[in-house]
């Protein structure tokens, strides 16, 4: 069965919404410098994640947003962004667009830190308007413990977790050559730097930089994508077995 919303007639949709699935995943990413990894890293992420787990949830698919709120990045070459205040009433007309075809559960798959808190705004409005289930996911900060484990050190922002993704969807997405040490930047309480000196963010001092390990990569995208998945699945069984009006 066909999962992606735009690949789609309108007279498909009707016949499988709600009869068939009410439910719904939205990947939602920004453009951003993530050192040698591709600027659409964090569109391709959420993307591969909703493309893994919509049989298993049996979901559709939205298109993909690939424009977000960037902000300390935004400065380097490529990097794009959306003012949170339009990110935010675009999201929520877009979940407004869901409600009113059918769905009644939403679960956005978020790529970027910085979509966060308007996320989460626009998550709890809707769901007060609507009534409709509704969860934003964060990936990266549900597979921390994942994440140290595979590559045995923490991750980091176009680490060794997000350039392992990217790699394993299509290697060209990752250049090996473009790296540099150097690119590294230890990201530390007590300071808003604008831009960041630094596009590989390392959250624990000299770790989490890309291993360009291939089958490292593809293993962890698929170990990454099922705890995703996983997750977002014990949600909707709960959600369903409360039985909420």
């Amino acid at each position: 069965m066909e999962r992606e919303i735009q690949r789609l007639s309108w007279t498909k949709m009707k016949n499988m919404v709600p009869s068939k699935t009410d439910i719904v995943l939205v990947p939602i990413g920004t453009m951003e410098a993530h050192g040698c990894a591709a600027l659409g890293t964090d569109n391709f992420i959420p993307t591969a994640i909703a493309e893994s787990q919509a049989e298993r949830m049996n979901a559709m698919i939205a298109p993909t947003l690939n424009y977000g709120i960037t902000k300390s990045l935004y400065r380097y070459p490529g990097s794009m962004s959306i003012k949170p205040e339009h990110f935010r009433a675009f999201v929520s007309d877009i979940i407004d667009s869901l409600v009113d075809i059918g769905f009644k559960y939403i679960f956005i798959v978020n790529g970027h830190g910085g979509n966060n808190s308007a996320l989460k705004q626009a998550c709890y409005e809707k769901h007060t308007e609507h009534r409709v289930h509704i969860a934003a996911v964060h990936w990266w900060e549900l597979v921390d413990d994942l994440t140290k484990e595979h590559f045995g050190e923490a991750g980091g922002h176009a680490g060794n977790n997000e350039t392992a993704c990217v790699q394993a969807i299509d290697p060209a997405l990752a250049d090996k050559e473009e790296f540099s040490k150097d690119m590294g930047f230890h990201m530390k309480g007590g300071a808003d730097i604008y831009p960041v000196p630094g596009t590989i963010l390392l959250y624990v001092e000299n770790e989490g930089y890309p291993t360009f390990d291939i089958e490292q990569s593809k293993e962890y995208l698929k170990k990454m994508s099922d705890v995703v998945g996983d997750f977002m699945l014990d949600i909707l069984t709960r959600w369903k077995n409360a039985n909420l009006m």
